[in-house]
């Protein structure tokens, strides 16, 4: 490991290993850490990806692909299901294996790539540089970058660090559980969608197929600090009288920012992506090619950086800009459409869904989905057409 590297990437998950190859790729010298032993463990979602985006950062591989997805479902808690194409082609990966063969991407281009390697500070010297302390094996290191990007997760310590501002109000947060579940009876090629409140408060439920009987089962909730039942319990509530039958392989919970981006994703030196920007979607919370993204539009911005000498924050604000051509617009529609039908009480949301699984989906269309909103809850209508016109 060497004392100084043009760029220091702290996390190496898919928006970590894009910024570092990214930045590898354009003669930078590179550094890419990643705290656990092992990247791509332990797994923290439900690994479905929109088959044409992940396509343009890396070579399909069937050694990563879990499942391929034909359609979507989404049922209430009666039973009454709607089902329909999806917008991309989806695909279920082996997340394990794709953080690998991301991290291989990286190391290809010419980055340093080092496990059990963990961020413990940073902070901008009067030269520009950024100091940043590591524990390494144990041991304690220094090295110093011209521009630290920090893809740390939704646990996030560089934003704090680099004085942004990370932590969103609670109720601006998802709380996950799941379980990777065998001898699960799905059809291999739907990704359900399961919305109630009385099964996921303020969420949904999910069931994703991985192929060979085994599936991610799991759900998000509204983060309430006055809850009587923690994730689990509800996830176990819900898999109780669906799979009996079925076994547990692997658990895994957690929270999820979801909140649009931070904002502000910069500071001198520093920039953030992935989930410890908050770039995960602010209604489904799925994150894995939005942080890619975000990797990429900050390496290309430090990249031009370092070339012009200039690591300051001011600059690297070219980063947010990039973001949000891309982005904002959506995001800050989809973030409102959340806050709209979490207010939606289930009976209605259940109405929705029971008159949609009546219509011939292959003929439906957005003028049939706005009858039934008009019909059922006109109120849901009047909150989110504005952000539909606007901004």
């Amino acid at each position: 490991m060497r004392r100084e590297y043009d760029v220091l990437v702290i996390g190496a998950g898919p928006a970590g290993s894009i910024a570092a190859r990214t930045a590898a790729q354009a003669g930078m010298s590179t550094l890419l850490i990643e705290k656990r032993q092992e990247i791509g463990s332990p797994v923290r979602c439900a690994e479905a990806v929109g088959r044409e985006t992940v396509e343009t950062f890396i070579p399909l591989n069937p050694k990563w692909i879990a499942a391929e997805i034909d359609m979507f479902s989404v049922s209430n808690p009666q039973g009454d299901c709607v089902v329909l194409p999806p917008i991309e082609k989806t695909l279920v990966l082996e997340r394990k294996i794709f953080d690998r063969e991301l991290a291989h991407s990286a190391a290809d281009a010419g980055a340093e790539v080092v496990v059990k390697a963990r961020a413990a500070g940073l902070c901008r010297e009067p030269n520009g540089l950024v100091n940043v302390k590591l524990v390494v094996q144990g041991e304690p290191r220094e090295v110093w970058a011209r521009v630290v990007i920090g893809a740390d997760g939704t646990e996030s310590q560089s934003t704090r660090w680099a004085g942004l501002k990370p932590i969103p109000q609670m109720k601006n947060y998802y709380v996950a559980a799941q379980y990777l579940m065998t001898n699960v009876d799905v059809d291999p090629r739907i990704c359900q969608y399961h919305v109630g409140w009385s099964l996921a408060p303020g969420g949904y439920g999910w069931v994703f197929p991985k192929g060979d009987r085994q599936a991610n089962v799991g759900l998000v909730i509204w983060a309430d600090p006055g809850a009587t039942k923690t994730a689990l319990q509800y996830l176990d509530d819900f898999i109780a009288p669906r799979f009996p039958n079925s076994s547990i392989l692997a658990q895994v919970v957690g929270g999820i920012p979801v909140t649009n981006v931070l904002p502000q994703m910069v500071a001198d030196g520093y920039m953030a992506v992935g989930d410890a920007a908050h770039q995960s979607d602010p209604l489904t919370a799925g994150g894995i090619t939005n942080g890619m993204q975000g990797g990429t539009f900050a390496a290309q911005v430090a990249v031009d950086a370092i070339r012009h000498g200039d690591t300051s924050a001011s600059y690297l604000r070219k980063y947010e800009h990039m973001w949000d051509a891309a982005f904002g617009r959506s995001y800050r529609r989809l973030f409102r459409i959340r806050q709209a039908v979490i207010k939606v009480p289930e009976e209605k949301i259940s109405q929705m869904i029971g008159q949609a699984a009546r219509l011939d989906t292959r003929k439906m269309s957005l003028k049939d989905i706005l009858a039934i909103v008009v019909r059922v809850q006109p109120q849901l209508l009047l909150e989110i057409a504005p952000y539909f016109v606007g901004q």
